[in-house]
């Protein structure tokens, strides 16, 4: 919950570390396998390497504005807008 606090704050180094975890493949399944355990806690991540290396071949320009959309999208997981408003 701390980085998506932090993501939403727009803490560019904790959105571009929590990144990965959302790159896909071609047929749109998430790279990055995060193993819980017993109490629902995170105890891996599995495809990092691979996620990276998807990364690494994006522009600059590319990583900017995922990033923003990552803090964005963590701005709205924190503080979700009201529905009914």
């Amino acid at each position: 919950m701390i980085e998506y606090l932090n993501a939403s704050a727009k803490i560019r180094e904790t959105a571009v570390r929590i990144l990965p975890r959302f790159v896909v493949d071609e047929q749109d399944e998430y790279i990055v396998k995060v193993t819980l355990d017993d109490d629902g806690d995170i105890q891996s991540f599995d495809g990092l390497d691979i996620a990276f290396t998807k990364l690494a071949a994006i522009t600059p320009k590319r990583l900017e504005k995922l990033t923003d959309q990552l803090c964005e999208a963590a701005r709205a997981i924190v503080n979700p807008p009201n529905a009914g408003d």
